[in-house]
């Protein structure tokens, strides 16, 4: 029982969760732990590179919308994107395109 709201301007603050009160005796909620580890992995880029920011800044918000989701920058500067199987990585892949990055 309980209720649900959203809270906007939080971005440089939380990554994937966190425990918001109004006081600061109030214990921190425990981490929820999935049972799927990332399996799959894509690299991405931008079909136009200069929309590159635009891509990077849509990764960071898949990262922080989606508890299963990582996102990595690999030493070689690819961008990646490892997810719990196929169906969750088309989602992300379809979410990054259509509400996040807004670029192809």
């Amino acid at each position: 029982a309980g209720c649900v709201c959203g809270v906007g301007g939080l971005e440089g603050h939380v990554l994937k969760y966190a425990t918001l009160c109004s006081t600061r005796v109030a214990r921190p909620l425990c981490y929820m732990a999935f049972q799927a580890a990332p399996i799959v992995r894509v690299a991405v880029e931008p079909v136009n590179p200069a929309e590159h920011a635009q891509l990077v800044r849509g990764l960071q918000l898949l990262n922080q919308a989606d508890p299963c989701v990582e996102t990595k920058v690999q030493e070689t500067g690819e961008l990646v994107i490892v997810a719990s199987g196929e169906m969750h990585l088309e989602r992300c892949l379809k979410d990054l395109r259509e509400l996040f990055a807004r670029i192809d």
